[in-house]
Order: structure tokens, then C-alpha cells, then sequence
């Protein structure tokens, strides 16, 4: 394991602050100082962080038994953050190792709700995330009027809103008032801007898939191994 990776998923430390860490020659792995933050790391190795107060001998262990990935259900008017002095984080509603032990993928706006992927693995973030990607997501949003069905083309053609293009690749009307809306990629609010600017509100969104994972049968706050 890198350090980068055990640093990240067992002390929340962003990548940043490692480098930072590194440059003022404040990490030390047996006894040594550490150049880089791809150094490898190994069972039974000596690390300390004297800033950080961490002095330990490195147990690898409770790693390998912690699941790469999970599927999550996550309720409304949760945020998706670490740590938010505003709001309630889904973290609060999951064990409290999770905290330090999972990021997640894909977040969800606090209005929203459902499908989330949590993984143990920081590279995992990378691999869905990028847009080289195009990892296909699938949400059902509920409006608050009628879908006018000569809207669809428009949509898939794509909606510039506030000079950014926000691209549909797939739309199902599947009530008057309810749309199956599929992406590949995912900007900011990016659901809700493109029925903006087309005078609608959407006033429940719920990711359904992301790839091949789905919800099952996960009742909202609940998780499992995938």
C-alpha cells in the first residue's frame, strides 16, 4: 500500500497536506525521512508524524478486511461532506468507523436521495469519477408540472446554462409528472439547472444506478458489501 492511500482512508489527511507534511521533512517511516508520497508501505513499518501526533507501527490487517466497495442509501436532507457545521452529514447515520474509512462516489445534494457507492479505496474515486469514464448514471425526478414530451429532443441535444453544457444521454417519461433521466457525466446540480432553465422544478430526484451496481432492496440509511 502507498502511503498516500494508508494516510488518506485511516486519517482523512488530504493530499495536500501530505505533500505539505513531506516537504517540511515531517513524515518518517523507520526511523527515516520520507521523500515522497508514493512511498511504499508494509506491515510491522514504523511511522511518525510528529505534527500529527501519529506514532504507531503499521497494522495492515484491519485494512484487508475493510470492503473496497459498498452500496448506500442515502435519505434526504443529508449532505455529503466529512463535515458540515450547517447540516447533517450521511456519515451520522452510518458506523462511526466509516468516517475515516470510506470516501464516496458520485455525492448527492442534500435534496437529494438514494444510490450511493462508498469505497475504501481512494483510486476507486478516480476511476468513476473521471470523465474519461462516462459511467452511466440513472435518476428518477419527480417535477412539479407536466413534462411536455417536445421537450426530449431539446434535452438530449444538450442545455447551456450559464455558459456550460449540460449534456443527457438518455430521457424516459414514465408518468405525466415523473422522468427516468440517464448521464454520463455529472456537473454541479446538473439535473435540477437543465429543468431550470426549461421552467420546471424538480421536486424529488433519485439515483436508481450508477453502472451495474443498484439499490436491491436497501430500505434509505442502510448499506451493503458489493
Amino acid at each position: 500500500m502507498l502511503l498516500r492511500d494508508y494516510l488518506q482512508t485511516t486519517y482523512w489527511i488530504s493530499r495536500r497536506k501530505i505533500v505539505n507534511l513531506i516537504k517540511q521533512w515531517d513524515v518518517f517511516l523507520n526511523g527515516k525521512k520520507i521523500e515522497s508520497y508514493k512511498q511504499d508501505i508494509n506491515k510491522n513499518d514504523s511511522l511518525r508524524i510528529p505534527p500529527l501526533k501519529i506514532d504507531e507501527i503499521i497494522d495492515l490487517k484491519q485494512k484487508e478486511n475493510t470492503p473496497e466497495l459498498l452500496a448506500f442509501n442515502k435519505p434526504r436532507w443529508y449532505t455529503c461532506s466529512k463535515s458540515d457545521p450547517h447540516n447533517k452529514t450521511f456519515y451520522e447515520i452510518l458506523p462511526s468507523e466509516f468516517k475515516n474509512k470510506y470516501y464516496y462516489i458520485w455525492r448527492l445534494d442534500k435534496d437529494s436521495r438514494w444510490l450511493m457507492l462508498l469505497t475504501s479505496n481512494p483510486k476507486l474515486v478516480h476511476e468513476f469519477e473521471h470523465p474519461s469514464k462516462e459511467i452511466l448514471k440513472t435518476y428518477i425526478i419527480v417535477l412539479n408540472k407536466p413534462f411536455n414530451r417536445n421537450l426530449k429532443e431539446k434535452i438530449l441535444k444538450g442545455i447551456y446554462e450559464w455558459w456550460e453544457l449540460l449534456r443527457t444521454k438518455e430521457i424516459k417519461k414514465q408518468e405525466d409528472w415523473k422522468i427516468e433521466i440517464t448521464l454520463n457525466e455529472g456537473k454541479k446540480r446538473h439535473i435540477r439547472r437543465i429543468f431550470k432553465s426549461l421552467q420546471y422544478e424538480v421536486i424529488d430526484l433519485q439515483r436508481i444506478s450508477i453502472w451495474k451496481y443498484k439499490l436491491w432492496n436497501l430500505k434509505e440509511g442502510e448499506y451493503k458489501v458489493i
